[in-house]
């Protein structure tokens, strides 16, 4: 996708898209995106504080939605849209983890479910611009096509990286997704390497600014949780 990077007058050149992750999972979180400067972020869905980001919105929000098949928090679970049998453990939440939505999850449920995540978004009147996936639960290669194809239906750029030899993505996916992320003609984004240390702030402090001394030309996606 050079050419849309060039049209866009971003070829060769170093650029970042500072993205405020996990949009109403908190009212904090949601008060922090509007008390800061960066306009872009996407919603987790069904998290009990999206409708606070519509009944108080930020001007000019830049919003997308954050794809989800996992629920991490222990002590703010959220349960899919949809009645797909693989998408919940025994309490009928999202998986905990990836890897645990990784081997349960059919590929049929998760794309009912990106959808109905993204359907909500637009009922609730957000302006949709682009969607992406939390902690890359939809890299799994038979969900990643269902995550291209809702993609492409809704006309919503995604988030898709450069190349599938990301740290992130397990070894057995690269070489089936590196086949589908060269047949999308989406525009592909670096990842910015910032290690998320919830207890360490001065480690990802150090990170950030060794990423903005030392990166190469790109256009990155750096996630405002990592900083």
């Amino acid at each position: 996708m050079d050419e849309f990077w060039e049209y866009v007058g971003l070829k060769g050149v170093r650029a970042a898209i500072i993205h405020h992750d996990d949009l109403g999972m908190f009212r904090a979180q949601n008060d922090a995106y509007r008390a800061l400067p960066f306009v872009t972020g996407s919603i987790l869905a069904p998290a009990m504080w999206v409708p606070d980001l519509v009944v108080n919105p930020k001007p000019s929000a830049d919003l997308g939605v954050h794809l989800t098949l996992n629920s991490e928090w222990s002590h703010c679970r959220i349960r899919p849209l949809t009645c797909g049998a693989s998408l919940v453990d025994q309490q009928g939440y999202l998986f905990k983890t990836v890897e645990e939505a990784w081997r349960s999850v059919r590929a049929e449920d998760a794309e009912a479910e990106f959808r109905a995540q993204v359907e909500l978004a637009l009922r609730l009147g957000i302006d949709v611009t682009h969607v992406d996936t939390h902690m890359g639960s939809a890299l799994r290669p038979d969900i990643a096509e269902a995550y291209v194809r809702v993609a492409c239906s809704y006309k919503l750029p995604a988030l898709i990286p450069e190349s599938a030899n990301d740290p992130m993505i397990p070894g057995p996916f690269r070489e089936p997704l590196s086949k589908i992320l060269n047949r999308v003609k989406l525009p592909r984004l670096k990842l910015a390497a910032i290690p998320y240390v919830r207890a360490d702030y001065e480690v990802r402090l150090r990170a950030f600014k060794d990423f903005l001394k030392n990166a190469e030309p790109g256009v990155y996606h750096l996630s405002l949780i990592h900083i």
